[in-house]
Parts: structure tokens; C-alpha cells; sequence
């Protein structure tokens, strides 16, 4: 546990930082780059450790930044990391600083992620001569996208030189400022991405008997595929299948030839989801031969389930209910949106939580990430801060 004195020292710093890491957030929401396309976030936050006067790494093979921060003391190494990217999503809350950026936007809350890993970096650095230990700050490109970016951090030595004792990050949730949701074992499901391409044969409209009709074999895939989970897996267990996309034909009275469809499952057992892809295809194939079509399907078994270390997610409970009070600390529901921090907490102990970033006082109901309304409560940055800071410096005692 930080002595008071220090534990004061950083309230008043993220007090004295806030107004500027807000202002930070803001300026990367309104410029938002979607995965493999950070340049402009990296940037900003590699000049700005390096003003901290952190060691910065900037990537060979990606967007991704690495800084090191060595304090005063000898102690322990400790990892935060963060993810930069956005999301091909049309803004649509209205907000002053809404993105300039058409069609991308950050709606999974990314950019409080950089912006509190920022402001921490910038805590600690003011703190190193009494800091014990090493801190490396991992500023993630590409997480929304397989194959994702932690695996390029990992390769280009992220955490190898040297390699930590522990690591944490945080997430947005839909649960109210102030308070953070922390679980041990797995918080974050396992997430397959399929491509799945029908073929028909196109011809007129008013002549549907000469051709087979993609939409049509589709819409029975669809169908067929929605039932699939609640009748072939466990009750008990959890798993979901979602399509995100439909594309198919070209004018009102043609009937083409081709429809595609791109969607995810998730869950929180890797090999679940490797059954009901193998599930799905037999479905697949059975509609679409009954139907007189064809089909070709590509997946790609993605990022593993996040799995928090059961001593690490006590660790992050004990110093969340030091700083915020115990009543705020509560535990998560696991989600099954995958996240490539998974990686990570297969090389090192660590912890993943989430961040109440919904305003308590609101009339309405917490908006999903990956909704074009997403607005979080910039109030949850300092909390972040706080939280993030007090992970490295309480892992001393």
C-alpha cells in the first residue's frame, strides 16, 4: 500500500492534470484512425511521454508506442496498457468535440483508455525519484481488428526488456462513474470471425424459378444459424453468434448471384467456439445444397479469452477499494466481445477491469459500446488515473 503522503502527492496530480488529459481525449475523439491507421493518436502520445521524459519506443512493423519509466528505487515492473484504435461507425451524439473524421468514430471508448494511460504516465514520471520499481506503458494499435496489435507489441520486445511482474488495463463498461467491475478468471470471451460467401444464380426479377436466389438461400442460413447456439449449446454455458453484415445484389429487379455475410462468435471456451464453427458449416452446407447453391466459408479462430489472474484481480480490488472505497469495487459479467489483452495475461499475471464510465445522475439507460451515440462521462478519466497509478505504486509494499 503507497504511504499517505505519496497516495496524496498523486490526488493532487491527477487534480492538477485533469483539465489537460480531458483535453487530450478530446482532441483524439475528434481525429479518430481506425485500426492499422493510428499515426496521427501514436504520435501524439509518443511526443508526449517523451516531454514526460520517458524512454519511448516507437514500432518498427506497426502504430504501436512503448514507453519506460525507471524510478528511483529498485522494485518491482509493472505494465499498463491501453488500445488507440476507433471504429468504421458514423457519430451521432452531437457532442462538440464529435468526431471530423467521416464514418469512424471511437465508440468503444478507446480513446479514454490513451488518454488516462497518458495522464498516468505523465503522475508517475512527475513521481520517479520516489518510485519503486519500472513502469512500461504499452499504447496498443488495432485491437478492434484480427489479427490485432498486442501480438506486434509482444514482438517487438514490449515486454521483454524487461519483463514485467505484472500487468493491468482497463475498459469502459456501461456501469456508473466512479465505480470499476474487477473478476478473477475469465472477464472477456474468445472470438471467431467468419466470411461466409453464397452463391446463387442471378437472373430477372419476375422469373425467380430460372434462378437461385442468394437472398434467399441466406435469409434461410440466417434463420437457421440463430436457433443454432440455443440448441446446440449448454444451457449452463455462454456463447453468441452475430452477423454484422449482409451485402448482396444490385438493383431492385435483378436477382444476383452472390451474397456475403460477415459475422463473429464468441465465448468465454475457446473450443466452444471452435464446435459450432464446425457446426455451422455442416448447417451451412446443408442449405445451400438443398437449395441448389454454393458456398465458400474462410474463419479465423481470433484472440483467446481474457483470463485475469486470480491473485492480480485481488490486488486490483484491494487498491480500487483503497482509493475509491470498497462499495464501488464490484464484480464483472463476463462479456464475450473478445480483446486481444488476452495475449498479454498468457505471458504475464495481470488483470483486465472495467471502468464505470455511465453518468449515475442520467435519466436513461447506459448506451452499448460500438453504438454511434457512445458518450462516456469524461469524469471516469480521473478515476482511471487514479486507479492506474496506485496499481504501480502500491505493488511496492
Amino acid at each position: 500500500m503507497a504511504n499517505a503522503n505519496l497516495a496524496e502527492r498523486i490526488e493532487l496530480l491527477v487534480n492538477q492534470k485533469e483539465t489537460e488529459v480531458i483535453n487530450i481525449r478530446r482532441d483524439i475523439h475528434m481525429h479518430p484512425e481506425v485500426s492499422g491507421k493510428e499515426e496521427r493518436t501514436s504520435g501524439i502520445v509518443a511526443e508526449y511521454l517523451e516531454k514526460q521524459g520517458i524512454e519511448v519506443q516507437r514500432c518498427q512493423n506497426s502504430y504501436g508506442v512503448i514507453g519506460r519509466l525507471m524510478g528511483g528505487k529498485p522494485g518491482p515492473i509493472i505494465a499498463l496498457r491501453a488500445d488507440m484504435d476507433a471504429l468504421p461507425i458514423q457519430e451521432k451524439t452531437g457532442l462538440p468535440y464529435a468526431s471530423k473524421v467521416d464514418g469512424q468514430m471511437h465508440a468503444c471508448g478507446h480513446d479514454i483508455h490513451t488518454a488516462v494511460l497518458m495522464g498516468t504516465a505523465a503522475v508517475l514520471s512527475t513521481i520517479k525519484d520516489t518510485l519503486n520499481g519500472t513502469v512500461i506503458f504499452l499504447f496498443q494499435p488495432s485491437e478492434e481488428f484480427f489479427p490485432g496489435g498486442a501480438l506486434g507489441l509482444i514482438e517487438e520486445g514490449g515486454i521483454d526488456n524487461p519483463k514485467p511482474d505484472a500487468i493491468f488495463a482497463l475498459h469502459t463498461g456501461p456501469i456508473p462513474v466512479g465505480k470499476i467491475a474487477i473478476s478473477p478468471g475469465p472477464v472477456i470471451g474468445s472470438v471467431s470471425t467468419l466470411s461466409l460467401r453464397i452463391f446463387g444464380r442471378g437472373g430477372h426479377f419476375a422469373a425467380p424459378h430460372m434462378a437461385v436466389d442468394p437472398i434467399l438461400v441466406s435469409s434461410n442460413v440466417v434463420v437457421a444459424l440463430s436457433s443454432m447456439v440455443s440448441r446446440r449449446v449448454n444451457p449452463m454455458e455462454d456463447a453468441v453468434l452475430t452477423f454484422g453484415m449482409i451485402e448482396g445484389g444490385t438493383r431492385d429487379n435483378i436477382i444476383g448471384d452472390m451474397v456475403v455475410l460477415r459475422g463473429n462468435i464468441g465465448s468465454l471456451n475457446e473450443s466452444l467456439c471452435v464446435k459450432l464453427m464446425e457446426d455451422l458449416e455442416k448447417t451451412v452446407k446443408g442449405i445451400t445444397e438443398g437449395m441448389g447453391a454454393t458456398y465458400k466459408l474462410k474463419y479465423i479462430h481470433g484472440y483467446p479469452t481474457v483470463r485475469n489472474d486470480p491473485h492480480q484481480a485481488v490486488y486490483v480490488r484491494d487498491v480500487a477499494s483503497r482509493v475509491i472505497g470498497e462499495s464501488n469495487v464490484i464484480p464483472c459479467t463476463p462479456s464475450l466481445g473478445g480483446e486481444d489483452m488476452s495475449y498479454f495475461l498468457q505471458k504475464i499475471p495481470g488483470a483486465l477491469f472495467f471502468l464505470g464510465v455511465h453518468d449515475p445522475e442520467s435519466d436513461q439507460p447506459p448506451i452499448s459500446l460500438h453504438d454511434p451515440a457512445f458518450a462516456p462521462d469524461e469524469r471516469a478519466i480521473t478515476v482511471g488515473m487514479r486507479l492506474m497509478s496506485r496499481l504501480v505504486t502500491d505493488a511496492a509494499d
